[in-house]
């Protein structure tokens, strides 16, 4: 499970029974229940929160092209040569700009 915050609870709790093996009972409706609160308890802020995040990390990319005064064709070439350790994907952020990833 590398991305448990992209999972819904359903997912979760699938990634969770899966994880286990099947070598293991099955879960309980008991410890299904006790997920899905766990679940809503900490996966669903920290998702909210890591989306909060993406939000100021663009609106800080964007801000730092802006006092730059980069053009379209500057800034398409700095995420099209972005080294991978970037906090933002560089072919989501071409797409989010409108250009061909």
């Amino acid at each position: 499970m590398r991305e448990p915050f992209r999972l819904d609870a359903n997912q979760f709790v699938a990634a969770v029974s899966k994880a286990r093996g099947r070598q293991k009972p099955s879960l309980s409706a008991a410890a299904i229940a006790r997920i899905r609160e766990e679940y809503g308890n900490t996966v669903e802020p920290t998702a909210r929160r890591l989306g909060e995040a993406l939000q100021h990390e663009r609106a800080i990319s964007d801000l730092v092209n802006a006092a730059y005064g980069l053009t379209s064709d500057e800034i398409a070439l700095m995420w099209r040569t972005a080294p991978p350790r970037m906090p933002l994907g560089p072919k989501e952020e071409l797409r989010r700009l409108g250009f061909d990833a």
